[in-house]
């Protein structure tokens, strides 16, 4: 009678830290209609693992219950909740690699004392424990992994998948794993591998596709701000032209009379100013690639603001063999880094030197700064010591690896150089 109410105990426990992890999981709140649909759900699944386990035998509900409890499930949260179904079948797959912990604690009672009603009881307390932590700590950023989309949680899959498979074909459809099959043993230490490969994988390549995404949104940023830019000074210079052709009768009347009073000079004096006033109302350009363009323009506002004396030399075609997601990704990251370093110098020792060529079919970007504290060069990469810096060095080096290229960090008395050749 004592064994019979903790294994009884047992079995409800399992449902229903099945039914909530799972539900936690998906992010469906336990208000009052959630948890009357649940409720529902659990005596139905209760009943129907009574009447079969009265009829036949408990290796047959035990043998059942993906399809008496798990696939109900599932059904119930794709069509009722309308939730997806990999999100969901990921969900209570999780719930059930989780009660793995539970289970190998009443395996350790069972290895201590072989009585049958401290396994369930110990099994019972560990699955609460597990249920109360996991609750706390795990559903919430566990349910926001699978809010994302199937594709990106392929990686996040592939342990609850292979376990589920493997924990019913090795210890509840067959015994290979307790008679101590070669094969069923090595299975887990195999499967930890490939899944730490394939995750190592399928991560680095959301990596790459973030880090894209991130260089793309900041070139659009870019562009924004300095188009936003382009129409102000638009308006500005033709304010300044409009001013200018209404006194250009002034100006030319006072070179004339400059020029019947043999005043050369002053009448080229006259002119000079003229002609800077028009130069005024020009955009600046630092080569023809637009991109780049945009890029300078962009930061050296910032340095102009921050009282930085920039100067930049550039040789380039207009159009690149590198894109413009990788291109961003090399100069506005240099060109941030640089900004971070001069900004914290006194004024009048603030510099910052561009030069960029392309020569013999090889691209060279070199930024020089000056800096304040000296950076540190550890096996050719700059390591900072504050929180957040130094992700633009790694982003860097990324991207010209990525393109075949080389990169190259050094420092003298009084500059930061970054090299790179593409």
């Amino acid at each position: 009678m004592f064994d019979a109410f903790f294994e009884l105990s047992r079995y409800i426990l399992i449902l229903v830290f099945g039914i909530v992890v799972s539900a936690d999981f998906l992010d469906i709140k336990f208000n009052k209609k959630n948890i009357g649909i649940l409720g529902i759900y659990f005596f139905v699944s209760i009943l129907a693992q009574g009447t079969i386990y009265l009829k036949l035998d408990e290796n047959i509900v035990t043998a059942l219950y993906p399809i008496i409890v798990h696939v109900p499930l599932l059904l119930l949260f794709v069509c009722l909740y309308k939730k997806k179904i990999f999100p969901s079948m990921l969900a209570i797959m999780t719930a059930y690699l989780c009660c793995q912990i539970a289970n190998w604690f009443s395996n350790l009672i069972v290895f201590i004392d072989e009585s049958g009603w401290k396994e369930d009881a110990m099994y019972s307390v560990a699955l609460i424990i597990t249920a109360l932590l996991v609750r706390k700590y795990v559903a919430k950023p566990f349910s926001g992994i699978l809010a994302k989309q199937d594709k990106a949680l392929l990686s996040f899959a592939i342990i609850p998948v292979f376990y589920y498979v493997f924990d019913y074909l090795s210890t509840v459809y067959t015994e290979q794993l307790y008679e101590g099959n070669v094969v069923a043993v090595e299975f887990p230490p195999l499967l930890l591998a490939v899944c730490y490969i394939v995750f190592c994988a399928v991560y680095f390549r959301q990596y790459e596709e973030a880090q894209e995404i991130e260089t793309k949104n900041r070139l659009i940023l870019i562009r924004q701000q300095q188009a936003q830019k382009d129409i102000e000074t638009m308006h500005h210079n033709e304010k300044k032209l409009a001013l200018m052709r209404h006194d250009m009768r002034h100006f030319l009347n006072n070179i004339y009379q400059y020029l019947e009073n043999d005043e050369v000079e002053n009448a080229r004096k006259h002119i000079e100013k003229i002609v800077e006033s028009i130069d005024k109302t020009t955009n600046k350009r630092y080569c023809q690639n637009e991109t780049i363009n945009y890029i300078i323009s962009f930061y050296e506002n910032t340095m102009e603001s921050r009282d930085i004396d920039f100067s930049c030399k550039i040789v380039i075609p207009n159009e690149l063999r590198i894109n413009d997601v990788d291109m961003t990704s090399i100069l506005s990251n240099g060109l941030e880094n640089a900004l971070r370093e001069t900004s914290t110098l006194d004024k009048g020792n603030r510099k910052i030197e561009l030069y960029m060529a392309e020569k013999s079919g090889k691209l060279l970007v070199s930024i020089e700064n000056t800096y304040g504290r000296k950076p540190v060069i550890v096996d050719g990469n700059p390591i900072s010591a504050q929180k957040g810096h130094g992700l633009g060095t790694q982003s860097i080096r990324y991207t010209a690896e990525k393109l075949n290229g080389n990169c190259h960090f050094s420092v003298t008395d009084d500059r930061f150089i970054m090299q790179v050749i593409l």
